[in-house]
């Protein structure tokens, strides 16, 4: 018998932009080429603001600017939590950092409304808990996740990525963002 799953509710985009760089905004394929490895932040937004707020139509390529006029970025950091944080919060959504300390705090909360945006180690494959922003999919009553990890090498990559509690738990760093808004959300 199989795990009940919470449906998928927030559609996936990748952080792979230079394959569609004038639709996305960017002013050349270059550009997009640099923020292809950078953008998962972006790409994150971008998936929350669809679920949260479809009405609201905004390009990467913008999303990307207005973060770093904001100084939400950093080459030496990456993307910082509160700089998107704010953004969302310009944006009409609730949103706060949170660092979750146990697992059942986290569960709690990624199956309450809104969405989660959560910081993971690069690669499922090496260690780290840290380094990379993805967005919580979708949890099962058995506490396995699935994640859309915005940053692999194909832009139709890294969609509703299925994870045992043990390695989510092992690349998770405890810390997120929880985006939330005050009118009910869409129907799956």
């Amino acid at each position: 018998m199989s795990a009940a799953v919470t449906p998928v509710r927030v559609p996936f985009y990748s952080s792979m932009v230079s394959h569609d760089w004038e639709a996305l905004g960017y002013p050349s394929q270059n550009v997009a080429r640099f923020w292809d490895t950078r953008s998962c932040g972006v790409a994150c937004l971008r998936m929350v603001y669809a679920h949260l707020l479809p009405e609201l139509q905004v390009l990467p390529a913008t999303i990307t600017e207005e973060l770093l006029v904001d100084g939400a970025y950093t080459e030496q950091a990456g993307w910082h939590h509160a700089g998107l944080a704010r953004h969302g919060q310009k944006n009409r959504l609730e949103a706060d950092r949170l660092q979750f300390s146990t697992k059942e705090e986290f569960i709690e909360t990624a199956r309450g409304p809104g969405a989660l945006v959560v910081s993971v180690g690069p690669s499922f494959g090496n260690p780290g808990t840290s380094g990379h922003l993805a967005v919580l999919a979708a949890i099962t009553d058995s506490g396995h996740i699935r994640i859309h990890r915005p940053s692999n090498r194909h832009p139709k990559e890294g969609r509703n990525i299925p994870l045992d509690p043990a390695m989510f738990w092992d690349h998770f760093s405890g810390r997120a963002i929880h985006f939330r808004n005050g009118r009910p959300e869409r129907e799956p």
